[in-house]
């Protein structure tokens, strides 16, 4: 059973190493040595059998212990490999588990021994490193204070704030230049609401959207199941959650 499911999985595992160490010798030694420590382990413990898990784990061993993967440089040029390997360690591994071998998000926090939020977490932050342009961000909120401080959220995160809008007109002009990914939207605008200009926004560009709001209730009645709603007085690290959310959808 045990050689059944590493052949079975052989293909991926050769994929997944290549992606952390951007060396088809060294991953290939990577792999070699995790599937020896397996079989070592199944032949000392009497009844311990092998799951699909167990591979990657052991391969994360051999990686990190063997051929120091934090060291390893990044290849020079832009395409999607070099950029990966600019990323740090466990992003990489996120990056590489979810979007290349194809695990869920439960799996890899099995994997790797972290939480399910820190894997969608680590997730979204690769995400932005593997991008060739930063994620714009455009910002509708009438009250100055508010705006500024959903701004400093944004770029703490990396992300690019397009622009920031109080009313239709602005939003409308914003987006038609800088065609932002992500939105975040009062829903009380001056003569307006929210949810119409994102509508308006939406007949020419695709963006995912985030209500910051005080009638969260009124939102929910009115928008689309794919957007969020966040309540006022919000919490910072909510709308992080919620942004890096979006990002890793």
């Amino acid at each position: 059973m045990t050689e059944i499911l590493a052949l079975a999985e052989l293909r991926n595992l050769r994929r997944y190493a290549y992606c952390l160490t951007g060396s088809r010798l060294l991953s290939d030694r990577a792999v070699e040595k995790a599937l020896n420590a397996l079989v070592a382990n199944v032949l000392s413990v009497s009844g311990w059998t092998i799951s699909r898990l167990d591979l990657y784990r052991k391969l994360n061993e051999a990686v990190r212990t063997s051929l120091q993967m934090g060291k390893i440089s990044a290849s020079v040029g832009g395409g999607l490999h070099s950029r990966l390997l600019r990323l740090n360690g466990e992003q990489r591994q996120v990056a590489a588990l979810h979007a290349v071998v194809g695990l869920p998000y439960g799996d890899i926090a099995a994997i790797m021994e972290l939480s399910e939020n820190r894997v969608r977490s680590l997730y979204a932050a690769s995400l932005l490193g593997l991008r060739d342009k930063p994620v714009a961000v455009l910002i509708i909120e009438d009250e100055a204070l508010i705006a500024h401080e959903l701004q400093e959220i944004v770029k703490n995160l990396g992300l690019v704030v397009a622009g920031m809008a109080k009313n239709r007109a602005e939003a409308l002009q914003i987006a038609g230049r800088s065609k932002p990914q992500l939105i975040l939207a009062d829903y009380k605008l001056k003569g307006d609401t929210g949810v119409e200009v994102v509508k308006a926004i939406r007949q020419s560009i695709e963006a995912n959207v985030i209500y910051v709001t005080a009638h969260p209730e009124a939102v929910a009645a009115a928008t689309e199941a794919r957007d969020m709603v966040i309540a006022k007085p919000f919490n910072v690290r909510a709308v992080e959650r919620a942004v890096q959310t979006h990002l890793a959808a």
